[in-house]
């Protein structure tokens, strides 16, 4: 199988490929100009590993949250790939990257992820490596969502948890309201393109897959605006 993965919810433009022999990546910070470089990038990557567009089997996407501008580009991006390809996508959270990460390169298994948000709201989310037909990938525990950092969910207090994001920065009021101990802390915001890809492509394994009108961003917070008064 061929994957292409793609991510523009952060300052950085993150491009994956993937056959059955290699995987590439293309991880850059491009700030303001992931319009006027993705579709260049996505081709010089494709080039660079010999793969024709006709050869992409599946498409993964980071769904978000992040960005708004950058996700809106990434899904467009997504949408018409796939729909002028004929080709299924998966949708993959861009907390849940941050967390696979740390299992992938420490085998953390248990990671709270707070990504910034505004002011002192975070980008949430509480992962734990998953067994049984996703073994190796991380799951999510409740939701993710947009919190106050002294309003996140409280979590299992009898295991060792990790933090990732640049959310912890308030570090204190997180630990606070979740009632963990935390033992490693990473600020690192940007998603890479081998945690999107191997995510991805075990959703896929599950059946986890849409058509091209169904790839669309997570904001998170429309769940705020959702909630009532």
């Amino acid at each position: 199988m061929t994957t292409l993965a793609i991510d523009t919810s952060s300052r950085a433009c993150v491009l994956g490929l993937r056959t059955v022999e290699k995987t590439w990546s293309d991880e850059t910070i491009l700030d303001r100009t992931h319009s006027r470089e993705i579709l260049p990038r996505i081709d010089a990557l494709l080039n660079s590993a010999a793969v024709k567009k006709s050869d992409i089997d599946l498409i993964v996407y980071g769904q978000g949250p992040g960005s708004f501008t950058g996700l809106r580009i990434g899904v467009g991006v997504v949408q018409g790939l796939a729909f002028g390809l004929g080709k299924p996508v998966v949708g993959v959270s861009s907390l849940a990257c941050l967390a696979q990460r740390q299992w992938r390169e420490n085998r953390f298994r248990h990671v709270i992820v707070a990504m910034t948000a505004r002011h002192t709201e975070v980008y949430f989310g509480a992962y734990v490596v998953a067994d049984g037909a996703l073994n190796g990938s991380m799951q999510l525990q409740g939701r993710e969502g947009v919190f106050e950092a002294a309003e996140i969910p409280a979590q299992d207090s009898g295991v060792d948890w990790v933090g990732v994001g640049g959310g912890w920065q308030l570090g204190d009021l997180l630990k606070e309201a979740s009632g963990v101990t935390v033992s490693h802390i990473n600020l690192e915001e940007y998603p890479q393109a081998i945690d999107l890809l191997d995510l991805g492509e075990a959703y896929a394994a599950q059946g986890l897959i849409k058509i091209a009108p169904e790839a669309l961003p997570e904001y998170l917070r429309e769940q705020v605006a959702a909630k009532p008064s």
